[in-house]
């Protein structure tokens, strides 16, 4: 799925308070059902464990009350009910109600609701350990070649390696971002030297070189127990003008979530420290 692009509009993201206009009970119901049936809902449930698992890699390259700081602080800041709310007012304030119709109607026919399913349950079992296993399996049983072609095809049209680059990239700038806020005044270094040191940190062309070899695994992985047909039709759908109006307004939505979301670790690191026994 496609994002907002992480050079322009990230900062706005940012510095943009979530939408609060006043918008009619029907609309945010079309957007809470797109919600529920795009599999998003589900997906944001795993925030917090995929947040755990980081924190877990991180252990001995970060003092310990830091880490358990930063959990405590993720645990509150990326809450899923917190999270599915901020999604739910953006699309009903960005998205036109009949794209958000157009949209519920590939997701709620047969096909869709199983690939949704694949999603969601991908979801909940995706780990480390879950996808390396897999591939290794796949070194004894390897996927058809028409079956390699529409993973490849789907990563394209929903724009998976950019989104999952751009999602990273954003998380780290937020958190950095919300802890630089915590500062005083004088000792901020500001948004624009964060963003110089994570790039010197994470190169953006290195980091989307490492994720073209590893985002075709995942959803290899994510849609294993779909079939062919369905899988094509979820192409056709992605590949279609509504399909990628779709994708985009549903992923910049919970891209803007979670942008805000990881502003407000800074505070929520500070709060966690203060509380250690001198």
């Amino acid at each position: 799925m496609k994002v907002i692009v992480f050079a322009a509009a990230l900062a706005a993201a940012f510095l943009a308070p979530s939408p609060s206009q006043a918008q009619s009970s029907d609309t945010l119901k079309l957007a809470q059902r797109l919600v529920v049936r795009s599999g998003l809902a589900e997906q944001l449930n795993t925030v917090p464990k995929q947040f755990e698992m980081e924190l877990k890699l991180a252990r001995g390259t970060v003092p310990d009350d830091l880490l358990a700081a930063l959990g405590e602080a993720s645990n509150e800041s990326f809450r899923p009910d917190a999270l599915r709310e901020d999604v739910v007012r953006t699309l009903a304030a960005r998205m036109p109600a009949e794209e958000m119709k157009r949209a519920l109607g590939w997701l709620e026919k047969p096909q869709g609701r199983r690939v949704t399913q694949a999603e969601e349950q991908a979801s909940r079992t995706l780990s480390p350990e879950t996808l390396q296993a897999y591939t290794d399996a796949l070194k004894t049983a390897p996927l058809s070649s028409r079956r390699t072609k529409y993973i490849a095809d789907l990563v394209t049209a929903t724009k998976g390696v950019e989104h999952a680059a751009n999602l990273m990239e954003g998380v780290a700038l937020g958190i950095a971002v919300g802890m630089d806020r915590t500062q005083s005044v004088q000792n901020q270094q500001g948004l624009k030297a964060l963003q110089n040191r994570l790039r010197s940190t994470i190169p953006p062309e290195k980091l989307r070189e490492d994720l073209r070899g590893s985002v075709p695994k995942v959803y290899a992985y994510m849609y294993r127990g779909v079939s062919d047909a369905d899988l094509g039709a979820y192409l056709a759908f992605n590949r279609s003008a509504a399909g990628k109006r779709y994708n985009d307004a549903v992923m910049a939505a919970f891209t803007e979530a979670m942008l805000r979301a990881s502003l407000r670790m800074g505070p929520g690191v500070e709060k966690a420290l203060q509380k250690k026994p001198a």
